[in-house]
């Protein structure tokens, strides 16, 4: 029977190439679906990132506009802040020398009025003694005759120590000081010869002269200007102390003001020095992600322009291709085709008993079972047309080129596999390589970071410290200050004290003086008397000779008194001494303290320079931590689009291999097949 007619009910070839076409037809439609919905998620990610991604670059631009702008004016701010910590310090550095030049200025004025006030109660001194001892002048008639040389001697050197001073004869008239003069000179002038007493008292100065009112009027006009200049003297330095010390209290509150201001702006500028870093290190960051995003962006819009052009030529051809089937199946299925294909099968019976075409039509017809069914179990739509292609008449040796072409196709196809899964292989290495050594180096970076923060913490409590410390050793400078003036006051006052005693001391041991120190033995008015007779002879008296009184215990008391005195101004010496010696201690103590500041304050500087350079060391750490962190989020992308792109090639890679191995045996069973018809046809 011929092979298109149905026998028994069996399956004519026809319908089988319908069967074998439909089941082509589901299994591409199932293909087109299974790619709608691949295609579909990969669209929508398109969507999604290019949407995404152009929001990040719109923003990375104006946060990287926005920055720039703050950096200027961060960069302004800390030049300010630079200039006026410069500033600070210069007047901090001024504030030292103002209150050193003014102590300086009001130890050497407290010097003058100390020397000043010693001068002047000296000579007030002796101007006071010279005054009571002229002030019994013409008082009483017998005073001569008790007034004795050395009283005489004592107010004229007295009044000629006062008279050296320059100040006193500018303040005199001429007419004063030419008789003060003249009685410093020839005080005997001043003195008239009484004969009575010049024959009993052999004094050779006789009585006071009238002139010496005059002399203690003179004296006394200078002991009160003296008196009025010592307490005018007191008051300017009463008012110049309290001005000094108004003055070194505002310039201690100014100081103050000064160090906080200066540790108020240096940690201004530290805040903002580090924030300009900061934001210099964010604008770096975003600069890069921004051109990442730049990048991924367009890389991404180009992909998926080129896959929506692909998926569009996929469609189309699929399209086409369920098209051609769709017009084969109705051709092939159509009654009116049904009754050609029988009249041809009869027709092809009529004809069958040539051998030679039956024959050729049997080997086509075998030819066509064999690739159809290799097709079927390879499930190979290569196959299946170029089963089609043999039973619609098509010459072998163009089939068997095909085949081969397929071949070929088919082996580079697992060439292609194979670079592909090594290359997924080495990548996918490569990247876990990577990824473990930005994690190390992120970690050791952190490690870093957290031990630099450690030792700016140290610094930064150092530096507390030192701030207390140079607290504390201003007001040990306060306080050394404030003891120096109370041991210079209690000089001041022991000197005093001393001086008023020595005073006294002169005046007792003058006052003893009058009778035990006189010079040389006179002699006595009895002894004179003794040569007198008659009326003029005194009445005989029970003693004889000068009287001496307790002239030894007179002089044992004046030399005990001496000596007081003597010691007193050695206490005197001593004290200006220890004084000169304590000042020399204080000015070494204070320099000593001066240096602790100074090198307090070097030490906190250079800690506040050390923590400012471990700040720029956390930040460069810091924006190399990010840059790896962004490497690492990269190499994390990056074994995303590895996973994607390897998974399908890691899972499917054998069985390609397996049905490609099995398709490349069958179509070189076909392609043997064929060349075997071939041939025998041939022959």
């Amino acid at each position: 029977a011929a092979q298109f007619v149905r026998a028994g009910g069996a399956a004519s070839p026809v319908d089988r190439v319908v069967a074998l076409i439909e089941d082509l037809k589901a299994r591409i439609l199932a293909d087109g679906k299974a790619e709608q919905a691949s295609y579909d998620k990969y669209a929508c990610w398109c969507e999604d990132t290019l949407g995404r991604k152009a929001k990040d670059i719109a923003t990375g631009k104006e946060q990287i506009e926005e920055l720039g702008a703050l950096i200027v004016k961060l960069k302004a701010e800390i030049a300010s802040h630079g200039a006026e910590i410069q500033q600070t310090r210069k007047d901090l550095a001024a504030n030292v020398e103002a209150r050193r030049e003014a102590t300086e200025v009001r130890d050497k004025e407290h010097a003058g009025y100390l020397e000043e006030k010693t001068e002047s109660e000296q000579c007030g001194g002796a101007l006071e003694a010279a005054i009571k001892v002229l002030a019994g002048a013409g008082a009483k008639r017998g005073f001569l005759e008790t007034m004795q040389e050395a009283q005489l001697l004592s107010v004229v050197a007295g009044v000629k120590t006062v008279f050296l001073r320059p100040s006193v004869s500018k303040a005199m008239s001429a007419k004063d000081l030419d008789v003060v003069k003249r009685f410093v000179e020839r005080p005997e002038d001043f003195v008239s010869r009484g004969s009575a007493f010049a024959q009993l008292g052999n004094n050779p100065f006789g009585d006071y002269a009238p002139q010496s009112s005059q002399i203690g009027g003179i004296l006394k006009g200078m002991y009160d200007s003296f008196m009025a200049s010592l307490e005018k003297a007191n008051a300017e330095e009463a008012k110049s102390q309290g001005s000094f010390e108004r003055l070194m209290e505002t310039k201690k509150a100014e100081l103050k003001t000064l160090e906080d201001t200066l540790q108020q702006t240096e940690s201004d500028e530290a805040s903002k020095t580090k924030e300009h870093a900061d934001d210099k290190e964010l604008v770096d960051d975003t600069k890069r992600q921004l051109k990442d995003d730049e990048a991924l962006f367009q890389e991404t819009k180009v992909g998926c322009k080129e896959k929506a052009e692909q998926w569009a030529d996929r469609t189309r051809v699929r399209t086409e291709e369920l098209a051609g089937i769709a017009k084969a199946v109705q051709i092939l299925s159509d009654p009116e085709s049904t009754k050609t294909f029988e009249a041809s099968a009869e027709s092809f019976v009529q004809l069958s008993s040539r051998r030679s075409s039956a024959s050729a039509v049997g080997q086509r017809e075998e030819a066509f079972l064999k690739l159809s069914g290799v097709a079927k179990s390879m499930q190979s739509l290569r196959l299946a047309r170029l089963a089609l292609e043999v039973r619609s008449g098509g010459h072998f040796n163009k089939v068997i080129t095909a085949i081969e072409k397929m071949i070929d196709m088919l082996r580079q196809e697992e060439k292609d596999d194979a670079a592909h899964k090594s290359r997924c292989e080495k990548s996918l290495a490569k990247n876990k390589l990577d990824t473990e050594d930005l994690e190390e180096a992120i970690k050791r970076g952190n490690k870093t970071i957290d031990r630099l923060r450690s030792e700016a913490g140290e610094l930064q409590e150092s530096v507390s410290e030192l701030e207390t410390q140079i607290n504390a050793t201003i007001e040990e400078m306060e306080e050394a200050r404030k003891l120096r003036g109370e041991e210079i006051d209690d000089r001041n006052k022991a000197l005093k004290d001393d001086e008023d005693a020595i005073v006294l001391l002169e005046k007792a041991i003058a006052a003893l003086s009058k009778f035990y120190k006189r010079g040389g033995a006179k002699e006595s008015f009895v002894e004179v008397a003794g040569e007198l007779e008659g009326a003029d002879a005194p009445p005989e008296s029970p003693f004889k000779g000068e009287y001496k009184g307790s002239t030894g215990e007179g002089h044992g008391v004046i030399a005990i008194l001496e000596m007081i005195k003597d010691d007193l101004e050695k206490d005197m010496e001593k004290a200006r001494s220890d004084d000169a010696a304590g000042q020399a201690t204080y000015q070494r103590s204070m320099a000593a303290i001066q240096e602790t500041l100074d090198s307090q304050r070097s030490t906190k500087a250079t800690n506040k320079k050390d923590i400012a350079a471990l700040e720029l060391k956390i930040a460069d750490h810091e924006q190399e931590v990010s840059a790896q962190s962004s490497d690492l989020d990269a190499e994390k992308q990056l074994k995303e689009a590895l996973d994607k792109d390897c998974d399908w090639i890691e899972e499917h890679f054998e069985d390609r291999r397996s049905k490609r191995e099995a398709e490349i045996k069958g179509l070189s069973e076909a392609k043997m097949y064929l060349q075997g018809v071939d041939a025998s046809g041939k022959a």
